[in-house]
């Protein structure tokens, strides 16, 4: 053989350049994509029909007036939407320093939003837009939640039962329209269990499940409680074969992803604590050890006694119902994960610490299945046939008609009976929950709460048009920021807790020319008291909500309303301007805001509400006179008994 043809022969077993080769290849896994998605869709037909008429009916449920109610009743969704804001526009974690009350996962996944959609400048105001986000995530929680109770046995008519209740309860409608962490965290939460019963029970599964727990922790770090239940379920599902590699997957996935944070705070010096920093340790040990207890539920003047009735006022039924069938479902093998974190959470209610108010949160979508679990697990398979010599069995392990000698009338009655509680038990929650339901669905559907924060807002830029300082709560600071007032808003928590922002008002309340916010509990002015002189020498110029909202002009000694702040105060002609964050990068504020942040105006809008504002909500600050940097990245405004009701009766619980 002559070179030639020993190289013509290599050509011909050598693969060709094909340059259609590429396109052909895509070709070929679209068709295969395309082709599984075809198939998936006829196996789950029936269940694909079911969720076109239900979410439609979640999505108007929870669509129309989502703004409106609840009303800005906590400062939790100012501070996200906030600190969202700043991870957006100026690249920093935080509106002020970051001190690692809870990861920034969540917020990070509200400011993808927003950048996405332009929220900030496109929506009515900064929580409207991390309110949309929370729609959405609502949605994929009710698909996620359908698709988890499916994996656990439960009839699709169960289990759509169990995804109505989960979201039409006017408990679920009030904390899930809410921009809360919580509402982020269930959602990966529940795409984890989903994952985690996978009937694959593949390595990829595995990873998944890691990922989105991870994903969950990154977002509120309380949810690592469902961590041991998930990885029992792992278990139940697990194949023998491929067991070592599954666990080996969940587990990696899951702790490196949940270590970046740890790695995090390593790189920034503050893993531990140290002079003149945040540090992860010591937010670790306030959250744990330091932190005031909010009380026994067993006591009736305890915050988390009002925390505990303001959840059974808005609804007593869907949790109540959940742990009352949680009990007999421990028995149930496929319902027993479920059921037990229930009540696991059901019992961190009374140990003696701090209640948040969106705890109830996580429980509801545990509630509703346990709830819906309990009559899928009475109502009978299939019809028994008589003299089985086995017997039959149902989907439970219940044995049919014949069985161990049971004559087979006598299990035609018991089937008949266990029928017919079921339809009565059906039939008579319809109607109770519809009694009860309807009319605070309608309040949640018309009712806008929201008003009295949206025109204090619009009220104050149309008529404060000088530079005076102004204090507020989180609601609004977003809103005047991107509205563009300068010298930048204060949180009023900062003003006494915030070390660096302190240093800025060496005349203290003197120093503050505006406040735009509720007056807050005694028990929280006793611990800021800056704020609380600033209030005593103030007065209203106007009024929003029956005071839910006022805007008051400071008037310290020898100084009159009709003169300018400017002219105001000890040594108005050097005044210093305070500072709404850390750093030091050559702006009146210690960071130099994007010019995107300066863009379009927020808009507010113009209806009125009575409803009160009664408390804040999750987000925590730190102890004042530790000698850190920084404040919380949330302030909780709580005393005993901060829940106030709305005038139709339906409760408008403070945050927690």
């Amino acid at each position: 053989m002559t070179v030639h043809e020993f190289v013509d022969v290599l050509d011909e077993t050598l693969p060709q350049p094909v340059g259609s080769r590429p396109a052909a290849w895509a070709a070929d896994r679209a068709r295969l994509l395309g082709a599984r998605v075809a198939a998936g869709a006829r196996a789950h037909r029936h269940s694909l029909a079911l969720l076109a008429v239900l979410l439609p009916v979640v999505a108007l449920v929870h669509g129309v007036n989502f703004d409106g109610w609840p009303g800005r009743v906590t400062d939790d969704e100012g501070t996200y939407a906030a600190q969202a804001y700043s991870m957006q526009y100026w690249n920093r974690i935080a509106h002020y320093t970051y001190w690692y009350d809870h990861p920034f996962g969540g917020w990070l996944l509200i400011a993808i939003y927003t950048k996405l959609t332009d929220g900030f400048h496109r929506a009515a105001t900064a929580v409207t837009a991390a309110r949309e986000l929370m729609f959405l995530l609502h949605l994929a929680s009710c698909v996620l939640l359908y698709r988890f109770g499916r994996l656990l046995g439960l009839r699709r008519f169960f289990a759509g039962l169990a995804l109505l209740v989960f979201s039409l309860s006017p408990l679920a409608l009030w904390y899930q329209r809410m921009a809360f962490l919580d509402n982020i965290a269930v959602m990966w939460l529940l795409a984890a269990f989903v994952c985690a019963a996978s009937p694959r029970r593949s390595v990829a599964a595995a990873a998944l499940a890691g990922t989105f727990m991870a994903f969950s922790f990154w977002s509120k770090e309380t949810t690592l409680l469902f961590l041991p239940g998930l990885y029992v379920l792992l278990w139940q599902h697990r194949d023998p074969r491929n067991w070592r590699f599954v666990r080996r997957n969940f587990l990696g996935c899951l702790i490196g992803i949940c270590g970046i944070y740890i790695l995090y705070a390593a790189a920034k010096n503050e893993l531990f604590e140290g002079p003149g920093h945040v540090s992860l340790e010591w937010a670790v040990r306030w959250q744990l050890f330091d932190r005031a207890p909010s009380g026994s539920v067993l006591d009736t003047g305890s915050d988390t006694y009002n925390v505990v009735r303001s959840w059974l006022d808005l609804d007593p039924y869907l949790v109540l119902a959940g742990i009352a069938a949680a009990v007999p479902l421990l028995a149930l093998r496929r319902l027993r994960v479920v059921s037990a974190l229930l009540l696991i959470q059901f019992g961190f209610i009374f140990r003696n610490g701090y209640l948040p108010n969106p705890y109830v949160t996580a429980m509801l979508p545990f509630a509703a299945l346990c709830a819906a679990g309990l009559l899928d697990a009475a109502l009978p398979r299939a019809l028994p046939r008589a003299g089985g010599a086995d017997g039959e069995r149902d989907g439970d392990g219940n044995a049919g008609g014949g069985a161990l000698g049971v004559p087979g009338w006598l299990t035609a009655v018991w089937t008949g009976l266990r029928r017919g509680a079921v339809a009565a038990a059906v039939i008579g929650s319809v109607v109770a929950l519809a009694w009860d339901w309807t009319p605070k669905i309608h309040t949640a559907l018309t009712m806008d709460a929201s008003a009295p924060s949206r025109d204090a807002t619009r009220w104050f830029l149309a008529h404060i048009r000088d530079d005076g300082t102004v204090i507020t709560d989180d609601i609004a600071w977003t809103d005047l920021t991107i509205h563009g007032r300068r010298p930048l808003p204060v949180w009023f928590y900062k003003l006494d807790l915030d070390p660096q922002v302190r240093g800025h008002f060496p005349h203290g309340w003197k120093d503050v020319d505006y406040l735009m916010m509720g007056k807050p509990p005694d028990s929280v002015l006793a611990e800021v008291p800056i704020v609380a002189e600033a209030l005593h020498h103030s007065v209203v110029l106007k009024s929003f909500g029956n005071g839910e909202i006022e805007i008051r002009r400071v008037l310290p000694p020898g100084c009159r309303i009709d003169i300018p702040p400017a002219r105001c105060g000890p040594d108005a002609s050097e005044r210093t301007i305070p500072s709404a964050g850390a750093g030091n990068h050559g702006s009146d504020y210690g960071y130099v805001p994007a010019a995107s942040g300066q863009g379009p105006a927020a808009r507010v809008g113009d209806l009125n509400s009575t409803t009160p504002r009664p408390g804040d909500g999750d987000a925590q600050r730190a102890a004042s006179g530790s000698g850190r940097s920084g404040g919380g990245a949330g302030e909780p405004a709580r005393e005993s008994g901060d829940s106030a009701r709305h005038q139709d009766g339906v409760l408008s619980p403070g945050g927690g």
